[in-house]
C-alpha cells in the first residue's frame, strides 16, 4: 500500500466538525478533542487524518451514515463511533468508505451501529485495531461488523467483532489480508466470503458464531493458522466450503463444534497439518466434493471422524493421525501397518436421523460398525487413510 504522508496539524478544541472537515486543507491533520458531537452524517470528501484526543464521540443520532468518507487518502482513528441509522432500502454504517481508496480506519470503538464499517468499490484500504461492538437479535434487521463490496486489497488485522449478523462479509472482493481478528458471537457467521478470490485469513479466533467461516463460490484461498470453536447447534459448523476449488486450509484448530468442517462441491483443495478435536463430526465430505487431499492432520476424540453421503470417494486420506487407530506399527516407521477407515456407519444413519444419537455407545451399534469394518457395504470402500500415523505430528 502506498499511503500520502504529507499531512499539516490542524487543532480543534470546540465547535462543530462538519465545519472543521469543511474549512481543513488537504492533508491536514485534524486534531478533535474530547467530547460529544452529534451532527448528523459527517460527510469526508478531501484526504484528511481525523484524528481523535481523549477519544471523542462522534454520534449518529440513528439517522443515516455516522461517517461517510467520498475522497482517496482518509484517516479516522482514536474515535468512539455509534448509532448509525437503519433503512429497509439503504445500508448505513459506524464508517462507510465508497470509492475511495488509500484510507485507514484506526484503534476506533463501535457501538450500537448497523453496519460498523462498510467499504464500496475501495481499494488498499487498512481496518486495524477496531473494538467492534453491538446488540443484534434478528438477522433481518442486523448488518455485519466489516462489510467488503467490490473492493480490493483489504487489510483486515487486529479487531475485535462481536454481536453483528456476519462478524465480517466479504463479497466480490479479492487480494484480502485478513489477520488476527477475534470474531465472536455473531448472529449468522464469524467471516463469509461470496466470489472473492485469492483472500487470506491467518490466525483468526472465531467462537461461538452459529458457523464460523462460510467461504462460498471462490477459489485460491488460503486460510492458515485460524482457531474455529465451539459453533454448537442445528446447523452450525466450524467452516463451511461450499463451492471451493484450488484452496489450502492448514495449521488451523477446529475445537468443539457441532461439524468441524462440511464440504459442498468442494474440490482440488488441500488439508495439511489441521487438529480436528472434540467436534460432533469432524468431516461432512458431501457427494459432489472431490479430489480433496488430507494429509497429516490429526483427529482427535470426535463422536464421528468421517460421513459422506456418497458410494465412493475420490478424496485422498494420507499420514493423518486417527485418536480411534487401533492397529499396529511393527517396522517402527510410526506408520501403521494397516489402513484406517475413519467413516462409522452409525455417523450416517445420526445425519439422516438425530434423534438416533441416543444409542451412540450401545453393543448393537458396536457389532454393526465391526462388521462394516470387516466388510464394508454401506460405506464406501475407497474412503480410507492409507498410511495412518500411530503418533501425533510434531
Amino acid at each position: 500500500m502506498k499511503w500520502i504522508l504529507c499531512f499539516f496539524s490542524l487543532q480543534l478544541f470546540s465547535g462543530n466538525l462538519q465545519e472543521l472537515i469543511r474549512n481543513a486543507k488537504p492533508f491536514e491533520i485534524v486534531n478533535v478533542d474530547s467530547g460529544v458531537y452529534r451532527e448528523g452524517m459527517i460527510v469526508i470528501d478531501k484526504p484528511i487524518i481525523l484524528k481523535g484526543i481523549g477519544r471523542p464521540v462522534i454520534d449518529g443520532s440513528k439517522q443515516k451514515n455516522v461517517i461517510k468518507i467520498t475522497s482517496s487518502n482518509v484517516t479516522i482513528e482514536g474515535f468512539e463511533i455509534r448509532a448509525s441509522g437503519y433503512s429497509d432500502i439503504a445500508e448505513y454504517a459506524g464508517v462507510r468508505i465508497e470509492n475511495a481508496n488509500n484510507c485507514i480506519v484506526r484503534n476506533n470503538i463501535f457501538k450500537e451501529n448497523v453496519y460498523s464499517v462498510y467499504l464500496a468499490k475501495a481499494e488498499n484500504c487498512l481496518i486495524e485495531n477496531n473494538d467492534i461492538h453491538t446488540v443484534s437479535n434478528r438477522e433481518a434487521t442486523s448488518g455485519n461488523g466489516i462489510h467488503l463490496w467490490n473492493s480490493k486489497n483489504t487489510k483486515i488485522v487486529n479487531n475485535s467483532i462481536e454481536g453483528h449478523r456476519d462478524g465480517i462479509y466479504i463479497e466480490f472482493s479479492g487480494d484480502s489480508w485478513i489477520k488476527g481478528n477475534s470474531v465472536k458471537h455473531n448472529i449468522r457467521y464469524g467471516l463469509h466470503f461470496m466470489y472473492s478470490h485469492g483472500n487470506q485469513y491467518i490466525e483468526n479466533i472465531f467462537s461461538e458464531n452459529q458457523t464460523g467461516v462460510a467461504v462460498m463460490y471462490s477459489k485460491h484461498v488460503h486460510m492458515l493458522k485460524n482457531r474455529f470453536e465451539k459453533s454448537w447447534g442445528h446447523a452450525s459448523y466450524g467452516l463451511l466450503l461450499k463451492d471451493i476449488t484450488d484452496s489450502v486450509i492448514s495449521g488451523n484448530v477446529f475445537f468443539g463444534n457441532t461439524v468441524a468442517v462440511l464440504l459442498d462441491a468442494a474440490n482440488r483443495n488441500r488439508f495439511y497439518n489441521n487438529t480436528l478435536e472434540k467436534n460432533g463430526w469432524a468431516l461432512r465430505i458431501l457427494g459432489n466434493s472431490e479430489e480433496n487431499l488430507f494429509k497429516r492432520n490429526q483427529f482427535i476424540s470426535n463422536f464421528f471422524e468421517v460421513t459422506t453421503n456418497s458410494e465412493k470417494s475420490t478424496n485422498d486420506f494420507k499420514n493423518n493421525f486417527w485418536s480411534t487407530y487401533r492397529g499396529y506399527d511393527l517396522d517402527k516407521d510410526n506408520v501403521g501397518d494397516q489402513p484406517f477407515r475413519p467413516m462409522k456407519i452409525f455417523g450416517l444413519w445420526v445425519a439422516k436421523f438425530p434423534e438416533l444419537v441416543v444409542l451412540l455407545g450401545s453393543p448393537i451399534v458396536e457389532f454393526l460398525e465391526i462388521a462394516e469394518r470387516v466388510l464394508p457395504i454401506l460405506t464406501p470402500i475407497n474412503l480410507l487413510d492409507s498410511a495412518p500415523l500411530i503418533r501425533r505430528p510434531s
